[in-house]
């Protein structure tokens, strides 16, 4: 970094925290167009002129590259829109997923995905759906969600103090789906923190039959003879 460049404080998806960005380049690109306004019958025409501007920022912490597109509209009002590629991520999708099943891979990176997004109705959708897959795979298709949460505790999947807490989380993706319930990040997160603490029980148990194979056996006591 030079003494002359810029700096910015951005989110960054790695630190999942906003840091110090340097700002590697910046490129402008200004346009113009006509836009109608109004009915057919009395239709007027406008100019517009909108400006868009993309920077590439390097996080001076990890070095992680963040595109930002911000495009500004000067006419009509005036508008201010800003992305960034990728989105900015308030939690990542966990390690330990790629020790999962396949369909849970497939079905995390669509919920996932969702998150990152900021599409929270859909997330929880996607978290009440890796539930159920859990269930399924765990204990089989027995009938509603209560029957499988019961049978989980009776299986020893799912403690009962981690029942009550599961429950709620599902009541939430079920709301989201049927009820039209806008959820804060806040609940999500704490949907997700109970959805992925049970989920990673597959992982695990990858990781335990792995730890088994690699472990030598135990020699058999050799009997002594009088």
């Amino acid at each position: 970094m030079t003494q002359d460049s810029e700096i910015e404080w951005v989110h960054c998806n790695e630190c999942l925290r906003q840091t110090r960005h340097e700002v590697i380049a910046s490129r402008v690109l200004k346009e113009a167009d006509e836009v109608d306004i109004g009915s057919a019958e009395e239709k007027e025409i406008y100019p517009v002129e909108w400006q868009t501007t993309y920077t590439m920022l390097e996080c001076r912490g990890c070095g992680s590259m963040t595109l930002r597109r911000r495009v500004v509209t000067h006419d009509l009002g005036g508008s201010d829109n800003t992305e960034y590629y990728p989105p900015p991520v308030s939690r990542q999708i966990p390690r330990w997923y790629y020790d999962l099943p396949g369909e849970f891979q497939s079905l995390m990176k669509e919920v996932y995905a969702a998150l990152h997004a900021d599409s929270k109705c859909l997330a929880l959708m996607g978290a009440r759906a890796l539930v159920d897959l859990f269930m399924n795979v765990s204990i089989g298709d027995i009938g509603g969600f209560q029957k499988k949460l019961e049978k989980l505790v009776e299986d020893g999947y799912l403690s009962k103090k981690n029942k009550e807490i599961l429950e709620p989380a599902l009541d939430a993706g079920h709301a989201a789906t049927h009820r039209a319930h806008i959820p804060s990040t806040e609940d999500v997160n704490v949907v997700f923190d109970i959805v992925e603490n049970l989920i990673q029980a597959l992982a695990l148990k990858k990781k335990v039959d792995d730890l088994k194979k690699h472990t030598p056996k135990r020699p058999n006591a050799t009997k002594t003879s009088t």
